[in-house]
């Protein structure tokens, strides 16, 4: 009897298994280089291939589409066909992730490593140490966004390195605050993993191929507000006739999952609405003002929401925190 059928003639998906981890193991060959490694990962494919049957992709199929698996840009339409998902299946496992915990998407019929993906394979870099502190986003005037996170690391104790990245975030319609940084920590942890690794993966927007898409590299015109989050100097109000008005994000728009969707939460933030209505009442400025305020500078917020949603945390600690810059631009701009 074949050593990976059960007394049922059934193969035994768990032999099956562990043989499939070890082709992988082989195909990963991170010692080798030239043509041995392409010898070993064209091998690992063909033995993938053919170990990987109509039966066993049967619960890998079931994988597909839920967050606990991967998701793919046709979750509406059922997911791909089984060749589709094999193919995707063995490009994943070779690059070092895994077809759970959504750890990769397939997009356009292709492979493509997630944030959850890359958080992974920095984990498996040998004595690396790192943070990220993304910072906040700023609006562009083409509607895009530019996060410019500082990534800190350090591998086997060695020097400590720093590295500010300017990443060019594509925003789509109901996009929100939280949603665009998780794009940005993508982007980020995918160039530390190249950085540390001498990979060469792509850190393109997942959607690229979507709809309802923003260009944010057609122009490099610059805001002459700035923004004070992102550490530029705030300059003195202008006339309000040549004030240029920053048109906000859309309030963020509950929907279905979607391979670009960012399933993260916001952590709590020590700082109320309260804390920001006792400043106002004290000094005499209102709401609308600090919405202005804002706007004139590209920072985030959500138009039309109610007040406890109208900034995120991050934004809300600033203001309470920088209060006197809103004081003072109240009262040298009258608004």
């Amino acid at each position: 009897m074949n050593t990976l059928m059960n007394s049922n003639g059934q193969q035994d998906l768990m032999t099956v298994a562990d043989k499939l981890d070890k082709l992988a193991e082989t195909g990963l060959c991170n010692d080798l280089t030239g043509f041995k490694k392409a010898f070993a990962v064209a091998n690992a494919i063909v033995a993938l291939r053919e170990a990987l049957t109509e039966e066993v992709m049967k619960p890998i199929m079931s994988l597909q589409g839920s967050p606990l698996g991967f998701r793919t840009d046709k979750d509406k339409e059922k997911g791909y066909p089984v060749n589709t998902v094999r193919e995707c299946a063995i490009s994943a496992l070779l690059k070092g992730v895994q077809m759970t915990g959504n750890q990769f998407n397939i997009i356009s019929g292709r492979d493509y490593i997630t944030k959850e993906g890359f958080t992974a394979l920095l984990k498996k870099v040998p004595g690396l140490t790192y943070s990220i502190d993304l910072g906040l986003a700023r609006l562009k005037e083409d509607k895009g966004a530019v996060v410019t996170p500082k990534i800190v690391w350090q591998q086997n104790g060695g020097k400590t390195n720093e590295k500010t990245l300017e990443l060019a975030i594509r925003v789509n319609t109901g996009m929100g605050h939280d949603a665009i940084l998780g794009k940005a920590e993508r982007k980020a942890k995918c160039w530390l993993y190249n950085e540390v690794t001498g990979n060469s993966y792509t850190d393109a927007d997942a959607e690229e191929a979507g709809p309802d898409m923003r260009n944010v590299t057609g122009t490099s015109k610059k805001s002459s507000a700035g923004n004070p989050l992102a550490g530029a100097a705030v300059p003195p109000p202008v006339a309000a006739a040549s004030r240029q008005e920053e048109k906000p994000l859309e309030p963020e728009v509950v929907s279905s999952p979607t391979p670009t969707d960012d399933l993260k939460l916001e952590p709590e933030s020590a700082v109320s609405v309260a804390d920001l209505e006792k400043l106002l009442r004290d000094h005499g400025v209102t709401m609308p003002q600090v919405v202005n305020f804002c706007r004139g500078r590209q920072i985030y917020y959500v138009q039309g929401a109610s007040r406890e949603e109208t900034f995120p945390p991050k934004t809300l600690e600033w203001l309470v925190a920088n209060f006197n810059q809103v004081v003072a631009w109240v009262g040298a701009s009258g608004k």
